[in-house]
């Protein structure tokens, strides 16, 4: 995204009321196209409009421009939606296109919809990779920058800072203040839990479930600070991912009042029963399975105020493709994170995903499927062979196996067979499963579970075993807000709580974690570890690219080499309360007769045949000798 600030101010309604609109009288007007405006030079020359009116599908509608033709015209049950499907000439480069819109032969209104000019190079633009570290923000309770923007006029849920549940006030304006501090930090993208807008009368601040699919709440700052944010991260070498919801949307969202179509929404309730999922994910592999699971998986809504999308629907699945699209090439994005993704219909999701990948062949794209089986994770996995023949075209997905095996290893009261960090060893072996495991984004928390810290039993000395790990084996990782401060949820496992503010985001905070003003020693101890490691990470290529070699743990001590033909990097974990002595003999095909290190985070070199692993601790050690 450019720079050019007018530019950047632009909101979606803003592009909207840029399109000449001369209205003749009528009572059929259109008052809404999505999407709002396209590009010449796509890879898809086909694009559907979707025109929203009072009456709009008793209209006739011309165009005629070389830039474009007019292919089709779909008018489904409602009369308040009209379906256009033009098709761009290659040639072009931008054009105002004039959608003529009559009553027999009578001009009723023209809408000059704008095809514009891509940026250079936006197709081909790079994804997350496993060079980046991701840190997920749940806007509204990171920093408030603007507190003007906590209650505009329209919405039902007003703010309240005292309610877990309630809307807080964080902003995106308040992000784009504090992206020097997290690049401080070393993170080198942000996901954001949704910024859409939902406009409901509660937890409105999830974001989960929107209102209008084109349009950042204005609570967040609206379009325009949202286009800003991503400008001056970019910046600062920081990519933006955006979270989307392909699967459904809010029960005030205007589909549910008058869809498009009867078939828009999958049906609420089944014999007068409200249809809710079953959430048998396991149904969609399962050879086994009954039809009836199946289709309840796929058909059924998340939750009441969730209404399910009926992606079977060839309109609709185009406007949700189109959608992404959009908002890829309008914010300047750096990949996408779908929500709950085994719960669409898998083949439109393969679909959605090809297409979004036929435009950017390079981003990158992680869903969510929270399973704790590694085969699950596998089948949606674009390159696997699928028993059912099934080809996902999904990139990568969170590593929810490894998740579990982290927290289980590091809380292991002691070293045993089949306990303590051979949970680690175990679940990446496993990894012959996916195809692609340095692909995964690995974690050790997310917005949806208790901290990473408090799973751990708020012990810093674990925390810092569990981000190493994270840090330097196969994978791009994820780390939640405020981790870096040991920001923890004892004592609840309210989501809201979970979700607490970040210190210092709010005017009168006592504590400012951004500046240091009152945290503790352990807390200013956790954001050094994460300068120094996360600063260090960023030049480590073997880290980046290498591969993995891992040793079964003996005696409580698990060893890993991450290596390229120029670096090799040792990682040792000693689970135990005793001080452990490196075992180099067992590790000799990989030390090829190295003798001397770069203790990483200490800056210093060590002797591997002398070296002594402290208790509870995890090292970095880059090996100086060569082969």
């Amino acid at each position: 995204m450019t720079a050019n600030a007018p530019a950047l101010r632009q909101t979606l309604h803003a592009i909207c009321a840029a399109a000449l609109l001369i209205a003749l009288p009528a009572t059929a007007d259109p008052q809404r196209i999505d999407p709002p405006n396209w590009w010449a030079g796509m890879q898809n020359p086909n694009l559907q409009l979707m025109v929203q009116g009072e009456g709009i599908a008793n209209l006739r509608v011309e165009l005629d421009h070389p830039a474009a033709s007019l292919r089709s015209t779909t008018r489904l049950e409602s009369p308040d939606y009209l379906f256009l499907g033009l098709h761009i000439d290659p040639a072009t480069t931008q054009a105002n296109l004039p959608l003529r819109f009559y009553r027999g032969d009578q001009l009723i209104a023209q809408w000059d919809y704008p095809l514009k000019t891509r940026q250079p190079g936006s197709a081909n633009r790079q994804g997350f990779t496993t060079a980046d570290v991701i840190y997920l923000i749940t806007p509204d309770r990171f920093a408030n920058a603007d507190p003007s923007n906590d209650a505009p006029p329209g919405f039902l849920d007003k703010p309240d800072r005292t309610a877990p549940q309630g809307r807080h006030g964080g902003d995106l304006q308040g992000i784009t203040a504090n992206l020097d501090y997290l690049a401080d930090l070393g993170f080198t993208q942000l996901w954001l839990n949704p910024v859409l807008q939902k406009n409901r009368l509660d937890f409105s601040y999830h974001g989960y479930a929107a209102t209008d699919l084109y349009e950042v709440d204005a609570r967040f700052g609206g379009t325009a600070a949202y286009l800003e944010l991503s400008a001056a991260a970019r910046q600062r070498g920081i990519g933006l991912i955006k979270d989307l919801v392909p699967n459904f949307v809010d029960s005030n969202h205007p589909w549910v009042r008058n869809p498009p179509a009867s078939d828009w929404l999958n049906p609420k309730e089944q014999n007068g029963k409200f249809q809710v999922t079953n959430h048998s994910r396991e149904s969609i592999q399962d050879p086994h399975a009954a039809e009836v699971d199946r289709e309840l998986m796929k058909r059924g809504w998340f939750h009441e105020s969730m209404p399910d999308l009926n992606h079977d629907h060839p309109q609709l699945a185009t406007y949700l493709l189109q959608n992404a699209i959009w908002w890829i090439e309008t914010a300047n994005l750096s990949g996408l994170r779908v929500d709950t993704w085994p719960y669409g219909d898998k083949h439109f999701m393969a679909w959605w995903t090809a297409g979004i990948l036929r435009e950017y062949p390079n981003l990158n794209i992680v869903g969510e499927e929270w399973s704790l089986n590694p085969a699950l994770l596998a089948y949606w996995q674009r390159g696997g062979q699928n028993a059912d023949g099934y080809r996902s075209t999904l990139p990568t997905l969170f590593d929810f196996p490894l998740q579990q095996a982290v927290i289980d290893a590091l809380n292991a009261e002691k070293e045993t067979w089949d306990g303590g960090l051979i949970r680690i060893y175990q679940t990446l072996a496993s990894d012959f499963l996916y195809p692609d495991p340095f692909g995964l984004v690995t974690k050790g928390d997310n917005h949806d579970m208790s901290r990473l810290f408090t799973q751990l039993g708020e012990r810093p000395d674990r925390l810092r075993m569990a981000l190493t790990l994270l840090f330097t084996t196969r994978g791009i990782p994820q780390i939640l807000y405020g981790t870096e401060i040991l920001m923890s949820n004892a004592g609840s496992d309210d989501h809201g709580v979970i979700r607490s503010d970040y210190p210092g985001g709010w005017r009168g905070d006592q504590i400012n974690a951004f500046t240091g003003r009152g945290l503790t020693a352990e807390q200013k101890q956790m954001q050094k570890f994460f300068r120094q490691l996360l600063g260090w990470r960023k030049t480590a290529k073997a880290i980046h690219h290498g591969t993995l070699t891992q040793y079964a743990p003996v005696d409580g001590v698990y060893v890993y080499f991450r290596e390229t033909a120029e670096q090799r990097i040792l990682v040792a974990l000693n689970n135990t309360s005793e001080p452990r002595q490196l075992d180099t003999d067992r590790l000799k095909a990989n030390l090829a007769g190295t003798t001397r290190a770069r203790n990483v985070l200490a800056d210093k070199k060590v002797t591997l045949a002398t070296l002594k692993l402290p208790p509870k601790s995890a090292q970095i050690l880059e090996l100086l000798d060569t082969r």
